[in-house]
């Protein structure tokens, strides 16, 4: 009884040999499919302004400015030379690779840094995305006031 056991580990089924087959070739479309998506987020897709990820209580969010005020802002914040921390942006609709996995983000020209902002457009990065349609809608803005930038990626 052993060496049939042996025997069958070493030569698998033709339907075990198949199954693994179309899980190879899945995998590989899949990684196909995915691949121009992922580009973006590394950088062609990003261009002629930068990338700044900010920590909000735990919670993550990231924005692509190209308005050339607010990107002197953002660098003179990570530079340490500003108080002007809350990033305050118009918020829209859509999922953009580089702001996963919100299905919102902040436009990139219609942003800026603030010292202080209206209560209204605070909250959590999940606030937003739980009540995406006031949000859009409503307050229109999105500043919070927790955010702390932790990251920052030139792709001038």
């Amino acid at each position: 009884m052993r060496s049939s056991k042996r025997h069958a580990a070493r030569n698998p089924s033709a339907a075990t040999v198949k199954a693994v087959t179309g899980l190879a070739i899945g995998a590989a479309l899949a990684f196909l499919l995915l691949l121009p998506a992922c580009k973006s987020a590394t950088g062609p897709g990003l261009e002629g302004g930068v990338l700044a990820t900010f920590d909000v209580y735990g919670e993550r969010f990231s924005v692509f400015v190209t308005k050339a005020s607010t990107i002197d802002q953002i660098i003179a914040l990570w530079n340490g030379q500003s108080n002007a921390r809350i990033p305050n942006g118009r918020l829209r609709a859509g999922r953009v690779s580089y702001n996963l996995p919100w299905s919102w983000h902040i436009d990139p020209e219609e942003i800026e840094m603030a010292e202080a902002t209206i209560e209204l457009c605070d909250g959590l990065p999940s606030f937003v995305e739980a009540n995406l349609d006031y949000w859009l809608q409503t307050v229109g803005y999105y500043c919070p006031w927790g955010a702390r930038l932790i990251a920052l990626k030139d792709y001038r």
